[in-house]
C-alpha cells in the first residue's frame, strides 16, 4: 500500500474517491479538514479544495474515531498535544476547545479542524548529506521552514548513518514522526543500529538515553523549547553527537532566537543544512 493510500484510511470513503481521483495524487502532502469549510489538499505551498468535498463535525468525529482506533481514552495523551500518529507514520493534527485541569491539558473537545499529514520514507533523500557526515563527522543541524523536508531528510540521514556507516544511533522521538512506532515496531526504516525513545518529551528523553543507552549519536526532530536546548548541550558535553532540526533560514535567523541561544553560544552544531524549497540545501561548515 502506498502512502497516500494508508493515510486515507481514517478517511471518509467519499473522500478516499476524491483524492484518488486528483491528477496531482501522489504529490499530496496534506488533507485539511475544517468544520463548515471544503475539504483542503495542500500540493507544496498550494493549497486547493477537493471537489464535491465539505468537512462538519460528523465528519472530523468520523476520522478521529478512526484515527484512534474508536478508542478515545487510548489516545489522551497524544490528544493534550494536538495531534495523534496513525499507521504508517502518519500524523493527523487536531485543533479544537483545549480542557484544562489543574493548570494542564487534560485533552481536547468541541474539535473544529484537522490536519492529516502524509508521511513519506524517501530512501536517498539524505545521499549528499550522508557523503558529507561520513566526511566530517560532526553535530549536524538541518534548517528549513515547515514543510521544507526537514523530517524526510532527518529520517534517511539517521538510516543511512546506522545501515551504511554502523553507527550506533539513538533517536528522541517526542511526536513519533521519525520512526512513528506503533506496539513498539517502527513503521519507518530508521537502520538496524537505531534505538528509539518514543512519545516522551525531548529534554526527558535525551536524558534517558544518556543513563540508559550509551549514546554515540542521538537524533531529534524540531528543537522548539529552551528544555530540548539545554538537553542537546548536555548531550554534547558529554561526548554525544547530535543531529537535529529547526525552523530557520540561515544561522543568523537562530541567533534571533532565544530558544536557540544556548546552542549559539556554545557551537555545539559545527554543520548546517539548510534546506529550500525544492527540498535542495546548501551547508555551512563553520560553527554557529
Amino acid at each position: 500500500m502506498d502512502a497516500v493510500s494508508e493515510a486515507l484510511a481514517v478517511c471518509p470513503p467519499g473522500v478516499r474517491t476524491a483524492v484518488d481521483r486528483l491528477p496531482m495524487r501522489e504529490r499530496v502532502e496534506e488533507l485539511r479538514f475544517r468544520s463548515g469549510r471544503p475539504v483542503a489538499v495542500r500540493c507544496g505551498e498550494k493549497e486547493t479544495a477537493l471537489p464535491g468535498s465539505l468537512a462538519d463535525g460528523a465528519m472530523l468525529s468520523e476520522i478521529l474515531s478512526h484515527a484512534t482506533g474508536q478508542a478515545l481514552y487510548a489516545a489522551q495523551e497524544m490528544l493534550k498535544g494536538g495531534f495523534v500518529t496513525i499507521p504508517g507514520g502518519h500524523r493527523l493534527g487536531i485543533c479544537g476547545t483545549g480542557v484544562y485541569r489543574d493548570g494542564t491539558v487534560q485533552t481536547l473537545r468541541e474539535i473544529s479542524s484537522l490536519n492529516l499529514r502524509i508521511a513519506r520514507q524517501i530512501r536517498g533523500a539524505a545521499d549528499e548529506a550522508a557523503d558529507a557526515l561520513w566526511a566530517h563527522p560532526v553535530s549536524t543541524l538541518v534548517l528549513g521552514a515547515p514543510g521544507s523536508g526537514k523530517t524526510t531528510l532527518l529520517r534517511d540521514l539517521v538510516r543511512q548513518c546506522s545501515d551504511r556507516f554502523g553507527w550506533p544511533m539513538c533517536v528522541a522521538d517526542e511526536r513519533m514522526e521519525l520512526a512513528a512506532c506503533r506496539s513498539g515496531a517502527a513503521q519507518f526504516d530508521l537502520g538496524a543500529h537505531t534505538d528509539v525513545l518514543s512519545g516522551i518529551a525531548k529534554g526527558t528523553a535525551i536524558e534517558m538515553l544518556l543513563r540508559s543507552m550509551n549514546p554515540r549519536w542521538i537524533a531529534v526532530d524540531e528543537i522548539t523549547a529552551e528544555a530540548d536546548a539545554r538537553a542537546l548541550l548536555r548531550a554534547a558535553n558529554c561526548g554525544v553527537r547530535l543531529l537535529a532540526t529547526a525552523h530557520g533560514t540561515s544561522a543568523a535567523d537562530l541567533r534571533r532566537r532565544s530558544v536557540y541561544r544556548p546552542l549559539v553560544e556554545s557551537g555545539v552544531f559545527q554543520t548546517l543544512l539548510i534546506l529550500r524549497q525544492d527540498k535542495s540545501f546548501r551547508a555551512e561548515r563553520a560553527a554557529l
